[in-house]
């Protein structure tokens, strides 16, 4: 009786132990001790509350046990998107004025830009590490840091552009490469990868849109203007052919009528005489 009585005592000793530590563990930042699913395209970093510090093997997706002293911080490994656009709904659905602002050395231009990144695996630890909070919640990790940097890139991207090449879909593409350079050259070793870059549309501001509109219209004129006056031009090398065309003819006319002119001057100088015949055979007796 005894002795089943202080096993009982010990297993409910062992057992107040493990409540008191995982009650503990939860004060200190852990979690209860369990199951912990990390879905597809995830990966679980595992921080030692004790240590303070993560643990050297992340957990892969799928099924684990969770120790009471662990907290489990789940990251996204998978592509997502960050836009930066005047079109896109904010939480409540109104339209969240967003597009990336650049200021040229003449005008400031509003760009829709659209990009994709993701987290290498293998350098997610370093990202908590230097984040912390920030990095554990990925939209305000977003929003803070990548984009900023995403801005920064199209405006170092675009900032020395005119506005009428960065209307253009060349000087759209130029920028697109530079942005995404840019952003990986600055963000690829610390573990972030961007990819899929895209300028979807550039707008102008208001004074700008005046400004390039009168620049249109001028220029519309000017080359109006050049077509007359190739037009102007091909039609006096027609009259001038037509002319040469023409003196040609008459040239040739007129060597025609002077041809016929000087016979009927010379058939107009012989005068006709009526001789008897007798006259004529006795003239060319004479002979």
């Amino acid at each position: 009786m005894t002795q089943r009585t202080i096993t009982i005592v010990g297993v409910g000793a062992l057992t107040l132990i493990v409540l008191v530590s995982a009650l503990l563990s939860v004060l200190a930042g852990g979690n209860a001790p369990g199951i912990t699913h990390i879905d597809p395209g995830n990966i679980g970093l595992v921080l030692n509350i004790y240590k303070g510090d993560l643990e050297s093997r992340p957990m892969a997706a799928g099924t684990h046990f969770q120790s009471p002293f662990e907290r489990v911080i789940e990251v996204p490994t998978m592509q997502r998107t960050i836009s930066l656009t005047d079109s896109d709904l904010d939480s409540s659905g109104n339209v969240e004025q967003n597009a990336v602002e650049v200021n040229t050395a003449s005008n400031m231009l509003r760009v829709d830009v659209s990009c994709q990144y993701h987290i290498d695996p293998d350098k997610a630890a370093d990202l908590w590490r230097s984040y912390h909070d920030q990095f554990e919640d990925l939209q305000n990790f977003e929003y803070v840091s990548l984009e900023p940097a995403v801005k920064e890139a199209v405006n170092y991207a675009m900032g020395d552009m005119d506005t009428t090449t960065a209307l253009t879909t060349v000087g759209k593409q130029e920028a697109e490469e530079e942005s995404l350079q840019s952003l990986n050259e600055e963000w690829s070793p610390r573990g972030i990868i961007f990819s899929n870059f895209m300028i979807r549309s550039v707008e102008p501001d208001d004074q700008s849109k005046a400004l390039l509109s009168s620049t249109l219209t001028e220029t519309q004129a000017i080359d109006n203007a050049k077509l007359a006056l190739q037009q102007q031009k091909i039609d006096n090398a027609t009259e001038i052919q037509m002319a040469e065309a023409d003196a040609k003819i008459n040239q040739l006319e007129n060597s025609t009528l002077t041809d016929l002119f000087v016979e009927d001057e010379m058939l107009s100088k012989v005068h006709q005489a009526y001789l008897p015949s007798d006259k004529i055979s006795g003239i060319f007796d004479s002979k």
